[in-house]
């Protein structure tokens, strides 16, 4: 890695190569500025990643938009379907998702669901210094979200420069994104906090503007900032998509597939998804129904990639050049 690094020094120092300096630190004062007057959506990742692409050469280049284009473009079209999601809705299930959940997991926890248990925890201990561990390190895990994805397909496609794996990777999210976003059409249910909050009543069609965060509010507090508001009143639009949980499942398919990778740490890639699922449940976000209907998702997800995607469309198209590459293929399974 030491040495690597020293490579890279002595590559920008040269002449030629300082303009990519430039375009370095113009990328992150883009992101710094969008983030302070706006917001980081999406396009706005995907065009930073554009510019730093340039930095690989025409070829690199090339593979860059063959590859991430498709991925970045359909994280925005689902960000913003899902803002249809909601304008479309019909009935919110606000019973269902309580009733199942009290009937698995009250006898654990006096009489009451889980999340429900933990707000009353929190009221209990609220001011203490474990509390605000928990709320902090809670809000730390459950925000790693939105970017680990980016963070592990980055390593996937430019660390280890193996397309197939980021293939496997990406289109398992995307294929998983697609068969949410359906379920939120077809079955919108409320998350915990809505009914902690509003009861079993029906949500009328106004922005839970804040409310959306849950138990995430007590960061904002402790911090004194209105970071997790803003971001849920935004960049969440549709506040009655709580099944399948996303953050049920893509942190099951981040640590699945960064373990088979790489064979090593498995208390490490262990302790990523269950501190999401604790905080998701902890934070007053999900069920523990709708972590386990996520991973369902992910699991189906995944299998239709493997069996449907990569044999039958990608490997022998825009990947039948890196067959080599594939170190979770059938050749080179791990």
């Amino acid at each position: 890695m030491a040495g690597r690094l020293k490579a890279l020094v002595e590559h920008l120092r040269n002449p030629d190569h300082r303009w990519k300096i430039y375009v370095l630190v113009g990328v992150a004062v883009y992101l710094v500025l969008v983030n302070q007057f706006i917001r980081v959506r999406p396009d706005h990742v995907f065009l930073a990643l554009a510019l730093l692409s340039t930095l690989f050469g025409k070829e690199r280049t090339k593979k860059f938009l063959t590859d991430w284009g498709p991925f970045v473009l359909w994280w925005i079209a689902y960000d913003m379907m899902r803002g249809v999601a909601d304008n479309v809705r019909g009935v919110i299930h606000t019973v269902a998702p309580y009733r199942l959940e009290h009937g698995l997991l009250a006898w654990a926890f006096g009489g009451q669901i889980p999340s429900f248990y933990f707000q009353d925890w929190q009221r209990l201990w609220s001011g203490t210094v474990l509390k605000n561990l928990f709320d902090a390190s809670g809000g730390l895990f459950y925000t790693l979200h939105f970017g680990m994805p980016l963070l592990l397909g980055w390593i996937f496609w430019h660390t280890l420069d193996e397309r197939p794996t980021y293939y496997r990777f990406v289109w398992t999210l995307m294929v998983l994104n697609a068969m949410a976003l359906v379920t939120f059409m077809i079955y919108p249910a409320a998350p915990p906090w809505y009914v902690y909050n509003e009861g079993f009543g029906q949500p009328p069609h106004t922005a839970y503007w804040g409310l959306g965060a849950g138990a995430l509010i007590n960061v904002d507090r402790m911090l004194k900032v209105h970071f997790f508001q803003t971001l849920w009143g935004g960049f969440n639009p549709n506040h009655f998509a709580a099944i399948p949980s996303l953050h049920g499942a893509y942190p099951a398919v981040i640590s699945f597939f960064g373990f088979r990778r790489f064979r090593r740490w498995p208390l490490a890639w262990a302790l990523y998804p269950a501190g999401v699922w604790f905080s998701a449940v902890y934070l007053n976000q999900h069920y523990v129904v709708d972590l386990l209907i996520g991973l369902a998702y992910a699991a189906v997800a995944y299998l239709v990639v493997q069996q449907i995607l990569m044999p039958r469309v990608f490997l022998p198209g825009v990947l039948k050049n890196d067959a080599a590459r594939d170190p979770l293929g059938p050749a080179g399974s791990r």
